[in-house]
């Protein structure tokens, strides 16, 4: 046990709002892999995500606010400033490729879009398992596994962006090409701010076990 637990109890508040964040970035990509199975119709949803988005921002504020308050801190103070932009930067790409998808005037869906959604959810599910797992350090194993499963859901999402691209070339719709390039590559970039969630998270558990 550290000497700083001993002199005063660490603020609990940093878990209920990592959580929150988790939670958001959830919703927001639920709602993304619906929008690519509703095709072209369930664009009105892109709304919710850039809500999603707004509301993540104000927790991001707030948690660096308490970090500000706090005396002490259950992760180190560089290990919350590490992972609360980790976090938040997962939301805003989300949000980023959702106007996209929402706005280029797709004519329907693919089975690339659903795929790279669909790697969101579950990587959305390993951040929060793990960020469950973070209220209790007794259980930095735990929080590892779920990054090393982040880190392979990635890894899959490198391989789809391949193929995808790849496939693209077999329509002659120039257009549309460009469309469904430019959103492949936009749901890649949310991976990998998923996996770069997923360092941070190794990290930590490293530190602590």
């Amino acid at each position: 046990m550290r000497i700083r637990d001993l002199i005063l109890p660490e603020d609990r508040i940093f878990f209920t709002l990592f959580k929150d964040m988790a939670e958001k970035i959830s919703e927001a990509a639920v709602t993304l892999n619906e929008i690519t199975h509703e095709l072209p119709g369930g664009t009105e949803k892109g709304h919710k995500v850039r809500q999603l988005e707004h509301l993540a921002d104000d927790v991001t504020r707030q948690i660096y606010e308490k970090l500000n308050e706090s005396l002490i801190t259950p992760l180190e103070p560089d290990e919350i400033s590490r992972l609360a932009p980790a976090l938040d930067n997962v939301l805003d790409r989300i949000d980023r490729v959702t106007h996209q998808l929402c706005n280029y005037g797709i004519p329907g869906s693919d089975d690339m879009l659903k795929e790279f959604s669909y790697l969101m959810v579950l990587s959305s599910v390993e951040i929060s398992h793990a960020i469950d797992d973070l209220a209790t350090l007794k259980k930095a194993d735990e929080v590892a596994k779920h990054a090393s499963e982040t880190n392979r859901l990635y890894n899959i999402s490198t391989e789809l962006l391949s193929r995808a691209v790849i496939g693209l070339f077999r329509t002659d719709d120039l257009l549309l090409i460009i469309k469904l390039k430019d959103i492949y590559e936009g749901m890649a970039r949310v991976m990998e701010m998923y996996n770069d969630v997923g360092h941070v998270l190794a990290d930590i558990a490293r530190s602590h076990t």
